[in-house]
């Protein structure tokens, strides 16, 4: 049938797949942020960070603000990453190792023409 070396090249479908994890990351870390924010309930979106990195270091995916503070860190086994539907930021959510909860954050990205 073949050496199934053509698969590579087809994006994986599978939302909780370790793949597909591993491309939106690649994705999401590939753009510059401009801010990340987390939802505060009643009290709305709060910004957490500006000029904010992410970065998949070893099994753990983690976002630091511009001054090199950590703000999230999840494993990649552990974390939810999903695009907004604009194209404009993600949304990005698991067991956060810094602050030793579940948190749900949402990194909005720079815009350059």
């Amino acid at each position: 049938m073949g050496d199934g070396r053509f698969f590579r090249y087809i994006k994986s479908k599978r939302v909780n797949s370790m793949r597909y994890k591993k491309e939106l990351a690649a994705k999401i870390c590939s753009h510059n942020m401009k801010y990340v924010t987390q939802s505060k309930g009643e009290a709305g979106d709060v910004v957490i960070g500006r000029n904010c990195l992410c970065r998949v270091e070893g099994d753990n995916f983690t976002v630091t603000d511009g001054d090199g503070a950590l703000l999230f860190c999840a494993g990649m086994d552990n974390v939810k990453l999903f695009e907004l539907m604009s194209l404009d930021g993600a949304v990005i959510s698991g067991d956060d190792t810094v602050s030793g909860e579940y948190k749900e954050i949402t990194a909005h990205y720079s815009y350059y023409r």
